[in-house]
């Protein structure tokens, strides 16, 4: 059976942070909400209506510029 989370990370490199759906701050995580629907949240909606980091689940959203030289993890 394929391991379909073997390559999971729990930071997920992009060019741009992209806005959070429910308030349009700035989002820090791409998550899935207590309503099983994913989007980008930031800190206070992640807390709020995000369900945890972990594979299915979410990832926080790191900049690329700011991972020059190091791996994601």
């Amino acid at each position: 059976m394929k391991d379909f989370y073997k390559d999971w990370c729990e930071k997920l490199e992009v060019d741009t942070l992209p806005n959070c759906l429910f308030c349009g701050l700035e989002a820090g995580y791409n998550a899935k909400t207590e309503a099983d629907l994913w989007c980008f949240l930031c800190e206070a909606c992640f807390t709020k209506y995000g369900l945890e980091l972990g594979p299915a689940q979410g990832q926080m959203l790191v900049l690329k510029s700011d991972n020059k030289g190091s791996s994601p993890t």
